[in-house]
Formats: structure tokens, sequence, C-alpha cells
């Protein structure tokens, strides 16, 4: 294997180059995979999971992802692994594009006209991140006078006691090894679109909006099943007819967070069959869900969304369960003017806040997407679930579409930056006092014999954030907004503490939820 000399350049086959930035390792056989000379529309999908698996990543995580990426047409072109890496103890330094610390640079050729292709870190602990091209961060798709591409790949290096099977492959700490894989995937175009559409259009056609009204047996039924925009029933698309007939008395109404569906993101309540039951009881069936697009759209159009489909001459009254961007949704549905000249807002009088992020949370910054998509990468892999792969997809959607240098269409995520405009205007007002408002949240912190992927992944999150958090939101920032202050937040205890997709499976989260909301 040849050397990686610190502050070094390394021509490697295949057209890459490799620079370095107070780095220094070991380069290992440079592996160029059957798509690099095919279309990869054309391409056969390869050995990705096979691939990752043998890179340290946890199994689940490795066919999860690997199989979802060969779904969504990404292919393995090139694979780079490093090992031996090692940066100065106090990492320093400027090159010429002003980044600060230890880094490596690859250049690799560009995709054709049609093609987009991404970066995807594989950490000897077992972490996954997502590099995109630099170009693609300042708008572009590639360095048309060079014909390259460039990845800047971050050293970051922290110690991890070796346990368990971790101690018998000798690994030590987070940033030691790495494989780098470069995947490419078909860019769809619509004739007379921009590119800024391409989620968008994802996201319509696999995200639509729907309300419901359940059952305990249709809860987790997804759209095709529910039967959105073909009539009413147990399960189905409720109409504001309907809605009004039921409006003498609250509804509970659950409203899903980022990436997510009702289906998955409250699984936890649906699997506690005894509270699932108990209050679809005390509400007298008057139990409601609502799926909506959380990528392309701020949560203000999800809530103005849900108002035109709300009785015009009724005003409902509504106990409000949220999960995470969830949250903001609800926040909006009673704000002054947003239902529409002559609509009554609905009466919001129970509103509880899981793991929201109404201070923020840094992943959602512009600069941090790539962050975002890899903690819910690695997550979604971490807790595999029977419906975890549906949220995988539209990950990977983002993906590909931050990829190819598209800047907007991102309107969902932006709307959680620490400092977008909307949070702002939201967190000027104190909480209302007609209602009552809940918060749950969570610091979280693997036991010492969790596995290492996962103590690895808090790691790196924790250096991130610098504050406590539940791997996607900060702990204080969900009870905590500038003027609006959650009294007597639930914080989950440490010895416990969840993370930001497993709040539901918490028996106190849950046992909290049967305190707080009364029926009907």
């Amino acid at each position: 294997m040849p050397d990686l000399e610190r502050d070094g350049r390394s021509e490697l086959p295949y057209g890459l180059v490799l620079r370095s930035t107070e780095v220094g390792g070991r380069v290992g056989e440079v592996r160029r995979w059957a798509a690099a000379g095919t279309p990869v529309r054309d391409a056969a999908p390869g050995a990705l999971p096979e691939r990752l698996l043998a890179d340290h990543v946890p199994e689940s995580a490795a066919r999860l992802l690997g199989t979802a990426a060969q779904e969504a047409g990404m292919r393995p072109v090139l694979t780079v692994p490093l090992s031996d890496l090692a940066v100065p103890r106090l990492p320093g330094g400027t090159d010429r594009s002003g980044a600060r610390g230890p880094h490596l640079l690859m250049e690799a050729p560009e995709p054709p006209p049609d093609e987009g292709q991404v970066l995807l870190e594989a950490d000897a602990t077992g972490v996954l991140r997502w590099v995109f091209p630099e170009t693609a961060m300042r708008g572009s798709r590639t360095d048309r006078a060079a014909g390259t591409q460039t990845f800047r790949v971050p050293l970051q290096q922290f110690a991890l006691p070796p346990t368990g099977p971790a101690a018998d492959r000798g690994i030590v700490g987070f940033g030691v090894g790495k494989v780098l894989h470069l995947l490419r995937f078909p860019i769809e175009r619509a004739a007379g679109l921009a590119a800024d559409f391409a989620v968008s259009r994802w996201e319509k056609r696999n995200r639509p909006y729907g309300l419901r009204l359940t059952t305990p047996q249709t809860f987790l039924a997804t759209g095709e099943m529910a039967g959105y925009g073909a009539g009413e029933g147990s399960g189905m698309q409720v109409s504001a007819g309907r809605l009004a007939e039921l409006a003498d008395r609250p509804f509970l109404l659950f409203v899903h967070g980022t990436f997510s569906r009702c289906r998955t993101g409250f699984r936890g309540i649906a699997d506690d069959e005894l509270l699932l039951h108990d209050l679809h009881r005390r509400y007298d069936g008057r139990v409601l869900v609502f799926d909506h697009p959380t990528v392309h759209l701020d949560p203000v159009d999800n809530a103005r969304w849900l108002l035109e489909h709300l009785p015009a001459d009724r005003r409902l009254t509504l106990d409000i369960v949220t999960h995470s961007r969830g949250g903001l949704v609800a926040r909006h549905l009673s704000r002054d003017g947003l239902a529409g000249a002559g609509r009554p807002a609905p009466s919001v009088r129970i509103l509880v806040h899981v793991a929201t992020p109404n201070a923020g949370t840094a992943l959602a910054e512009k600069q941090r997407l790539s962050d975002l998509l890899g903690v819910f990468t690695n997550l979604l892999g971490l807790f595999p679930e029977e419906l975890v792969s549906t949220t995988l997809e539209v990950v990977l959607e983002v993906v590909k579409h931050g990829a190819t240098g598209v800047l907007g269409g991102l309107d969902g995520l932006a709307a959680m930056d620490p400092a977008s405009e909307g949070l702002g205007e939201l967190n000027a007002s104190a909480v209302p006092t007609e209602g009552s408002v809940r918060a749950v949240t969570s610091d979280f912190e693997p036991p010492r014999d969790a596995a290492l992927t996962m103590r690895a992944l808090d790691g790196l999150v924790d250096r991130l954030f610098g504050v406590g958090n539940d791997l996607v939101v900060p702990t204080d920032g969900v009870h905590h907004a500038g003027s609006y202050v959650v009294p007597d937040p639930l914080v989950v205890p440490s010895a416990s503490a969840v993370v930001h997709s497993g709040f539901f499976r918490n028996a106190q989260v849950r046992a909290g939820l049967s305190e707080w909301l009364p029926g009907s």
C-alpha cells in the first residue's frame, strides 16, 4: 500500500487524485466497479450491501442502505480504502480555500451530463457519512475547467475504548481507518422544469398529503391502504363535512416529523395496544393522523393545507401529539389569518412537543445538509424496523438532490435552521396561555456496552453540537426557544435516554401521553 504523505499529493488509478492537509496514512488497492465503464442506468446493482458489511458497517445498516441505494439507482464506481490515518494532536492551519483542520481532498473525473455522483464514507467504526462535491455546495455540478469533481473529507479523530467484538478487531477510535465509495446515479430531468423541482416531484408522488380518521386497526395504514382520495370511512381520507359532524367534541391529532410518515413516526404508539385502544376510546373514535411532505415545503405550507381541509364553518378543538418537525407545523395551526378569510382556526387545547426543534437544529443549516442526511442514515440502520426502508427512500432522494448542486427546493429542511426567519417569528411569542403545552426531550448517551458504531456516532454528533442532544435536536431547544418556553419538560433520564427516532418506544414517554391526553 502506498503512503499517504502529510500535506502531499498522490495520483491514484482511474483518474483519482488524493491531496492531504495535515493527514498521513496508507492507501489500499483502489477498486474499479463494473458501473465505472457503463451508464449507471444500464449497470447491474453490484454488491454494495456486502461491501459495506466488509467495511465494518453493522449488518442491519449495510443490508438496508446497500439495498435502498441500489433501488434508488445508485451504483458504486470506485472504492478507496484508507488505513493508519494520523492527524496532529492539535489540528490547525488553513489551506488556500480557507478551510481549517485536517482533511483530504479527493479529485474524481466528472460524471456524464445525465449522471450525478456522491461520496459515501464508511469509517472503520461502522459510521457512515455522505460527502457532497465541493462544487455542489456552491450550486454547480463540476469544475468545468478541469472536468473533475472534488470531495472534501474532514478528518476527525477521537478515542473509543474498545469493548466486546471491537476489541478483537483492534479498532480504538473514530477516524483511524476509512473506506471511500464513489457512487453514481442517474439524474431525472423533466422537460421544462428546473432541477430544484426534482425532490418536490418525487415527494408529491411518494409522500402525498393525507388526513385520516383512524381506528386502532387502521392507525398504521399507508396512504394507498387508507384510500387517500377514494372516499370516507374508517381509515380513509376524511372530508371536512365528516369532521364538522364530529366537531362537538375534541379530536386527537398526530403530526409526524422530517422524512417520516405517521405509520413510521408513531409506530411505538401503535405497538402499545393498550395505549392505542385507550386513546381511541377516550376520544370516541376522533383520532386523526396527518401525513404531509416534509422536505420541499415549509411547515407553514403544511399547516395551511391542513386548515384548508378542515370545516369552513365549524371550529375544531384539537389535542395534538407531534414528533420532531411536526411540532412546528402544529404551532402554525392557530396563527391569525393562516386559515384564510372567514375560516375559523382550530382551538389547540393540548400540544405535545416530542423532540421538536423549536430552537432549530444545527444539522438543518445549509452547509450541514450532508451531516443531517448522514445522521438519519445511521439512525435508520442502527434501529431497523419493518417500515424504516420507506423513510430511507426520501433520505436518499435528498442525497441525490444535494449532490447535483441544487441549493434550492429544500424549504422543509431549511425551516429548522436556527437562523431561519420562520423560527424567529414563531419564537418571538410566548407559549399560549389558553391551552396546555408539554415538551419531551432527551440527552442521549449510549451505555458503555453499546455497539461501537452507536458510541462513535454519538461522539461525532456531540462534537458537532457542543451541547446535549438526541442525535438530531438539541436537548434544551425542545422546550426553550426565545420567548417560547415550555415549563416542566419531560427530560428522559440518562439511564434510559433515547435517540431522536425512538421516543415513542420509551415507556415513560407513553405514560406521559396517557396522563396528558384527557380525551373527549
